[in-house]
């Protein structure tokens, strides 16, 4: 096997790390800079969205998201004949407070946005609100106009952002050559205060889109989001040009709350409705509820019955000042309806799949379930992961979460992708340098294709995933991904892994999700492909116990998030792979910080060291394996007593780090070492990882066999590689190569005659690099881990034993107050300078460089920055 690490070429090494780390990938940094403060969350939300932005014209946005079809010609807006910005012309001498206040002021006063009015907050938070979020303004609905001064993010229609008049303020860039982001720090502040603005407003609404203002100065810009980008126009003069604000500002105000981008298919729950009565009634304590810890049971538990902790969990999310919402959910040509409140877990940022986890309430039976709301992508033979749980609940694979109801919300489908394509397309027709447009979707030939892009892709369009794979790379150049809106409900209401409570309880939890991994490789021929912490969760059940025959409340594992699961064998060759080899991918958990974020088709810390050496490696038993490993030593280094010293630094070392090579990431030493040498070493001393129990028995033979296992792909990959010449055509000196080596030999030697001895060192004797074969007993070993069932069995030996110690810490091993030992690097690539240069001479010297500069600036395939796991 290749690993980068041992080449002769310089390796650059570091980690993502945080305090609760446990995963690194695009989005997950953002969860833990948050918490840090919004200075960090806002920078790293920056690179997040970095290349994600597509610029338009004020025109063309009007027309395609402002103005209703088909307007009358007596529904036109009225003319001004005056300018109602007036007080705005001397920006450059007021404060950003004396222009928001003025802005306000005319758009109310005229109501140039029938049907909105603008509220001012830029001086206090919302109550109780964690993050302290204070946007200048927003538009509203009449009856909601906030009275308070406070953002009140769940009304809010349209935000404002407010900036002075200066260059430095704004956040995108009118050039022609280069990107829309800005590049200035000050400038790319700006954006990441924007980007927190939207992600705010998409956390406490439930959204199809946005449209955001942002006001430097007498200038203003419209920008609009999704979960795949955004789009935003030019900056426009709006004291000089005050009839194209007018326009704009009353169409919007005419718009429809789904024009908007509000989601026809979530309801507002008002205080004092049936709905709220009802989740208010089940949020109370019921005598009949469950108590969950593993204990003996005088009864069987009734079919529904409800656990303490799933009814805690609901009441928890009945947050006073968070929205409630009635959500619907398609299934079998009808709709489901459930009642939630806060998202017990919410993914940050705005770009991707945007996921909700809540403990719902069915509005027609009463009962709790888990309803996940996110943005899948939107690709054809990519099962919704709904297709995938019916199949596995039909084939009777246990241990897999009980499929209610799921599909796509109406035809919700991101549409800055298709902008992006189509503004490509038109720039690569214009220079003459791109290639012909894939046959889905044609090239634009008229103002009304680029006005009108639906025709094309929205309308529920799908493209084909290998179209991402296999069409020369062009699509490769996209950063954007289509994403389409999608719920799923399922029966079981999880506990989190990290809530286990002992070393043989952990290993009971893993063991039957390798099982439940076993039966769905077996029974329904689908891999899971995201083995992770955050997809492994406890579920208490009732069990005769095997030995005493007593009734007992014991906690099993349960395998969640299918979603990016995959067929094998024979129905899986027919079907292209999922085009998500390098971009973020949020997984699915309930927890209040556990962020897991996938890259590539898994999740950094847990993934195999074979995949994260080779991202295009397809997922095979053993790496998923590796993958139940890995998540079982991360719980058991953070949270039960053993000899490290330093559990910061081994989590950081093991599952946080990376190497670098031209420029795309790949697995840590100290991972890649684990397994190719199967020793766990609890510092850089190199003592052995005891925890004083069997588990040491555990990990030590799973090494031996993962060991095995790459020492005999090694050899194999070494006995099937063909070696590799290149010639070249030489060309020959004017002095003879005989005569030059005559004048050598005179120069060191003099002009006597020099002779080779037969015994001299041939210098071009070159042999061909050996590689040791694999002993019998390795390639005995290596067998362990094709299939299940020795993992299976060799759990089951560690488990069987009628004492354990008690080995939980009392709290987390990684303090507070640790800090990582690298620190966090920045992306590959070139420095400021270089790159302000590199983009300086594309808009000097034509659109030939112009490519070269955005190649240049692209960022490599790498995994996303630290995470907060627990």
């Amino acid at each position: 096997m290749n690993h980068p690490k041992f080449h002769s070429t310089p390796i650059r090494s570091g980690s993502f790390s945080s305090r609760n780390r446990e995963i690194t990938s695009s989005q997950c940094s953002l969860a833990v800079e948050y918490r840090r403060g919004n200075n960090q969350y806002r920078a790293a939300a920056v690179e997040d969205m970095a290349h994600k932005a597509v610029r338009l014209e004020v025109d063309e946005f009007l027309q395609h998201f402002l103005k209703a079809p088909g307007p009358s010609s007596s529904d036109l807006p009225p003319t001004l004949d005056f300018n109602p910005f007036e007080g705005i012309a001397k920006a450059t001498e007021m404060q950003e407070s004396e222009i928001s206040k003025e802005f306000v002021e005319a758009v109310n006063k005229h109501n140039l946005a029938p049907g909105l009015k603008m509220s001012l907050s830029e001086q206090r938070p919302d109550v109780n609100d964690a993050d302290q979020q204070k946007i200048d303004a927003a538009f509203f609905r009449p009856e909601s106009v906030p009275t308070d001064g406070r953002p009140h993010w769940e009304d809010q229609m349209v935000p404002v952002e407010f900036k002075g008049h200066d260059t430095a303020k704004d956040p995108y860039d009118d050039r022609d050559v280069g990107t829309v982001d800005a590049d200035a720090q000050t400038r790319k502040q700006v954006r990441g205060q924007v980007i927190d603005y939207a992600r705010k407003v998409f956390e406490y609404q439930h959204r199809t889109s946005l449209i955001f203002f942002i006001v430097i100065g007498r200038r203003f810009r419209l920008s609009r989001w999704d979960r795949s980008g955004t789009i935003v126009t030019r900056a426009v003069d709006y004291v000089e040009q005050p009839h194209v604000l007018c326009e704009i500002l009353w169409y919007m105000g005419r718009l429809s709350n789904e024009a908007l981008g509000l989601d026809p298919t979530a309801r507002r729950i008002t205080r004092g409705s049936d709905d709220y009565k009802q989740m208010y009634l089940a949020s109370l304590a019921v005598t009949s509820d469950v108590e969950h810890k593993e204990a003996t049971l005088t009864s069987p538990i009734p079919g529904d019955a409800v656990f303490t902790y799933v009814r805690d969990m609901f009441r928890a999310s009945l947050v006073p000042t968070f929205p409630y919402y009635r959500l619907e959910v398609p299934d079998e040509g009808r709709m489901h309806s459930f009642l939630v409140g806060k998202p017990n877990f919410q993914a940050p940022g705005m770009a991707g799949r945007g996921t909700r986890g809540y403990v719902a309430l069915d509005a027609e039976t009463g009962r709790f379930v888990w309803l996940k709301d996110a943005w899948r992508t939107h690709y054809e033979f990519v099962d919704a992961e709904g297709s995938v749980l019916k199949q596995l609940n039909d084939a009777k694979v246990v241990n897999v979460p009980t499929l209610i109801c799921h599909g796509d919300i109406l035809e919700q489908i991101t549409e800055t992708p298709t902008w992006w394509e189509r503004k490509h397309l038109s720039q690569s027709a214009e220079t003459g340098s791109g290639t012909t447009p894939s046959p889905v979707q044609p090239a634009a030939s008229s103002s009304r294709t680029l006005v009108d892009p639906k025709t094309a892709f929205s309308k529920g369009t799908k493209r084909g995933a290998s179209e991402m794979e296999d069409d020369g790379g062009r699509r490769e150049e996209c950063p954007l991904r289509w994403h389409r809106h999608y719920r799923i409900v399922v029966k079981e209401v999880g506990i989190r892994l990290v809530d286990f409570q002992h070393g043989r309880q952990l290993l009971q939890v893993i063991f039957d999700c390798v099982h439940a991994h076993q039966q769905a490789v077996v029974q329904a021929n689908i891999m899971h492909r995201d083995v992770s912490g955050g997809n492994i969760l406890i579920l208490p059940r009732d069990m005769i116990h095997p030995k005493s025959g007593k009734l007992v409340m014991k906690w099993r594992g349960i395998l969640v998030d299918w979603e990016l699961s995959k067929p094998t064998g024979k129905a899986a060759l027919s079907r292209p792979r999922q085009p998500e080899r390098t971009a973020s991918v949020l997984s699915f958990i309930i927890s209040d910080y556990i962020i897991l974020i996938s890259y590539p088709q898994g999740t950094w810390q847990f993934m195999s060291a074979a995949v994260l050496s080779d991202h295009s490696k397809a997922i095979e038993i053993s790496d998923e394996l590796e993958s139940f490993f890995h998540v079982t030593l991360y719980y058991a280094v953070r949270y039960l007593h053993s000899n490290c010293a330093d559990v910061g630094a081994f989590v950081e070392g093991y599952f946080d780090a990376y190497t670098v090579e031209n420029d795309v990431y790949h697995c840590g030493e100290k991972k890649s070492a684990t397994t190719m040498d199967g020793t766990l070493k609890a510092d850089s001393s190199g003592a052995p990882l005891h925890f004083g129990s069997r588990l040491d028995v555990f990990f030590q033979q799973a090494l031996q066999w993962f060991k095995a296992h790459y020492a005999v792909k090694a050899y194999e990959d070494h006995q099937s590689a063909q070696p590799q010449t290149s010639t070249k055509e030489l060309t020959l000196a004017d002095v003879a190569m005989d005569d030059m080596d005559a004048i050598l030999v005179d120069e060191v030697f003099g002009p006597e005659e020099l002779e080779f001895d037969d015994n001299d060192p041939d210098p071009f004797a070159f042999s061909k690099p050996s590689i040791r074969a694999p002993s019998a007993q390795e390639i005995s070993d290596a067998k362990m881990v094709t299939t299940h069932t020795a993992m299976l069995k060799l759990l089951l030996r560690t488990m069987a034993t009628s004492k354990w110690p008690r080995d939980r810490s009392a709290s987390d091993n990684i303090p507070a107050n640790y800090k990582p030992q690298i620190p966090i690097a920045p992306p590959p690539g070139a420095n400021h300078e270089t790159v302000k240069r590199r983009k300086m001479e594309a808009h000097t010297y034509g659109p030939e460089l112009a490519r070269a500069a955005l190649d240049f600036l692209s960022a490599p395939a790498r995994p996303p920055r630290p995470g907060s796991l627990r």
